[in-house]
């Protein structure tokens, strides 16, 4: 080996501690795919209920024009899928973490758990304030807002594709308030294909 090949290893080992120490790189592309399908499953359920209700998501829809039972079965839904969609998440990551022999509670994880449940808590307040007092033409677009700006907040700590991933996710919840009515379909788009797409291109690129 010459020095120079031992340099660049040296280098490469050096860029590799200092990305561990300021990123959270156990990410996996396995947890987006699986996330991505469970959101799936759930706007699909969510559109069964809507429509044995015959509700549109509009401005002028509201959650009286639902049936008790019905409203009570969309806020478990929406509990049932969160809480899968992060044991997924964490399943596959806490993987990754057990290979790389790195701590479960480290400084940067917990900089980025944060950041991201901090957005996440208040929408999930503000959502659940616009579902039930609110119309529900905008409790889509603010799913899809409050969970970017918790995406775009905790990419500052991970993959710099986070972040981007963050904005599309706004910028969907901005064009969902325009076209209220399609609302479900941007949910599955945002919350289900886009973490498809993105857990597959992540694979692809970083192999986890």
């Amino acid at each position: 080996m010459t020095d120079v090949d031992s340099g660049l290893r040296d280098i490469a080992e050096i860029r590799s501690i200092m990305e561990r120490s300021t990123k959270f790189i156990s990410l996996s592309g396995f947890a987006g795919i699986g996330a991505g399908a469970v959101a799936l499953a759930g706007s699909w359920a969510a559109w069964e209920m809507f429509s044995a209700d015959r509700v549109t998501l509009t401005y002028t829809a509201t959650a009286a024009d639902l049936q008790p039972d019905t409203r009570i079965s969309l806020v478990l839904l929406a509990v049932v899928v969160l809480v899968l969609a992060l044991a997924i998440s964490w399943f596959f990551s806490r993987r990754i973490i057990r290979k790389r022999a790195e701590p479960v509670n480290g400084t940067v994880m917990r900089h980025m758990v944060l950041s991201f449940a901090v957005p996440i808590l208040v929408g999930a307040f503000i959502t659940l304030l616009l579902f039930y007092r609110g119309p529900l033409g905008l409790v889509v677009p603010s799913m899809l807002l409050f969970y970017g700006l918790g995406i775009f907040s905790a990419g500052s700590f991970t993959f710099g594709e986070v972040r981007t991933l963050g904005v599309i996710e706004i910028i969907l919840g901005l064009t969902a308030a325009l076209f209220p009515e399609l609302g479900l379909c941007f949910w599955a788009a945002g919350f289900g294909v886009l973490h498809i797409v993105y857990g597959g291109l992540f694979f692809r690129k970083y192999r986890q």
